[in-house]
């Protein structure tokens, strides 16, 4: 746990720029391959750097868990649990498993890290992987997945991660995160709803999907981070995070 809260930490130290720099359209149907991405100069964007991370902390629900935190904003906007939901960057996230273990269980899991993948193995036990979609390793920013295969998408840090992975290159870090904001905009279904917890790069996020319009409009914001309360009662304000939500157009 103590792993994990420093890395958020410097999470949002990198992406606010509190560190010094010395320190730290409409997507097409093909892909770019990965052996042709500029190398990042940061820790975020090596997947051994993830590897280890994910060795050491077995089990962290990153921003907010499920139960009371982010399932009655989620379910509010995906009510239907058979909807077919990509989640990215699955890693050692507790909330993911007990998403599925509230109904969602058609879903498509994916990390950069192998060993990412592993630890989901791990904390999800056979019994929830054979009902599972699919779970493994692939790039955010080139994603092995058909057009318009799914309902939601649900990010937690995953974006923030990406765009860290540009390193001191804020031009770098925004191409990587922008890549990563068309493929969603080419998997997700119109009408279906990209819902991302964010903490570290709030600002970030928010202009790679407003870019993402300005090219093709292919995003409705549908939240925008300010308060907001269900029919039930429960308020954004509670969750440690920012939640930013749009629906494919």
């Amino acid at each position: 746990m103590l792993l994990a809260g420093l890395l958020l930490l410097l999470l949002a130290v990198q992406c606010h720029g509190w560190l010094s720099p010395n320190v730290l359209q409409h997507p097409t149907r093909l892909r770019q391959s990965s052996s042709s991405y500029e190398e990042p100069d940061n820790q975020f964007g090596n997947q051994n750097y993830w590897d280890k991370t994910y060795t050491q902390e077995k089990e962290f629900s990153w921003y907010c868990g499920w139960s009371e935190e982010l399932e009655p904003f989620f379910t509010e906007l995906v009510p239907d649990a058979s909807a077919k939901v990509l989640i990215p960057g699955i890693g050692n996230d507790g909330c993911i498993r007990d998403m599925f273990d509230a109904g969602y269980t058609h879903l498509t899991a994916f990390d950069y890290a192998p060993e990412g993948v592993e630890c989901a193995k791990r904390l999800f036990g056979s019994s929830r992987l054979n009902l599972m979609d699919d779970m493994r390793v692939a790039d955010a920013r080139s994603l092995p997945y058909d057009d318009e295969a799914y309902d939601a998408v649900l990010d937690k840090g995953t974006l923030d991660s990406i765009y860290l992975s540009g390193g001191a290159d804020k031009d770098l870090a925004s191409k990587h995160l922008g890549m990563a904001v068309k493929e969603l905009a080419r998997v997700l279904k119109r009408g279906g709803i990209a819902f991302c917890v964010t903490a570290a790069c709030v600002d970030a996020v928010q202009e790679s999907f407003d870019e993402c319009n300005e090219e093709e409009r292919c995003w409705k914001q549908i939240r925008d981070g300010s308060i907001h309360m269900t029919d039930d009662g429960y308020t954004s304000n509670n969750i440690d995070a920012t939640m930013l939500v749009w629906e494919r157009v």
